[in-house]
């Protein structure tokens, strides 16, 4: 039997290691991208939750009495709108009193009154000076009264200035026993009753903001740079929207979280008169950008 030749051999095994590679590239070429890249990460085991944008525990402004709530729990707010009242009967005194003192012109006018009997007077003595019928020290004694007349007046005009700026400062006193909406939003919380007492560390109620809505989700690190700041992305939705949303990326974390080597993106959810509901779960769809 003769046996094969050692180069005949080694043409063999060429032929079909060359025949395998060329079929395994015609399969990896017949198969999908996602298949052929087994490395891509599998979006769908990243959940996140979407949150109110804004959220907000207001505490009582000063320690005192809570005198009422002008809120319900579920109410929409908007900014500037006064949502509590503290106990502010002392203050609206002081208020009044301020702004009686405030408009009040009597000192004013007492002073302008002596101001101008100041300077007739000043005006006869020189008079009867140049007639050599007063003596050069009743002149000087008129023209120290006209001028101790001007500083009176100086100070009452000072002191009525002292009493606008007063009076403003009594407002804002006013003004800072009330609770505010800082945003539009609506009331989530109340935390305290009215005819209770408070600290200035007690909460009165909560606020959140529901329109827009953020999606904190934690994506895998490794897709890091395909994301862009400013693009808008596919969202999936779950229980109760379970609907795709828009989500424009709003910020992204430069912190891993070593743990799961994810950093946490942050994508803004358009939610006007706030129909969607805060707390719903939401994965990213694709990292294709819609926009």
């Amino acid at each position: 039997m003769t046996r094969p030749h050692p180069l005949d051999l080694n043409r063999t095994r060429n032929v079909a290691v060359v025949a395998l590679t060329l079929a395994l590239a015609a399969i990896t070429v017949g198969l999908p991208a996602a298949a052929q890249d087994t490395d891509a990460p599998d979006l769908a085991r990243f959940e996140g939750v979407a949150f109110p944008s804004k959220q907000v525990v207001l505490n009582a402004p000063i320690d005192g009495k809570l005198k009422t709530i002008l809120f319900e729990e579920g109410d929409t707010v908007q900014q500037g709108d006064v949502l509590a009242q503290m106990d502010d009967a002392e203050q609206l005194v002081a208020v009044l009193a301020a702004r009686l003192r405030s408009e009040s012109d009597a000192e004013v006018r007492r002073a302008q009154f002596a101001l101008d009997e100041s300077v007739v007077l000043l005006e006869r003595a020189t008079e009867t000076y140049e007639r050599d019928a007063a003596s050069e020290w009743e002149v000087r004694r008129a023209q120290l009264q006209r001028d101790q007349a001007e500083a009176d007046l100086q100070i009452a005009r000072d002191r009525s200035a002292l009493e606008k700026v007063n009076l403003e400062l009594e407002e804002t006193r006013l003004k800072r026993l009330r609770v505010v909406a800082p945003f539009d939003g609506e009331v989530i919380e109340h935390s305290a009753e009215p005819g209770a007492t408070l600290s200035n560390a007690d909460p009165v109620l909560a606020v959140a903001a529901l329109s827009p809505l953020e999606a904190h989700i934690n994506l895998p690190v490794s897709i890091f740079a395909q994301l862009e700041i400013g693009r808008t992305y596919l969202l999936d939705a779950g229980d109760p929207i379970n609907a795709p949303l828009p989500g424009k990326l709003k910020h992204i974390y430069r912190i891993i979280d070593t743990a799961s080597e994810t950093v946490r993106c942050v994508f803004t959810i358009d939610n006007p008169n706030a129909e969607l509901i805060a707390g719903f779960p939401v994965r990213l769809q694709s990292l294709e950008p819609i926009e």
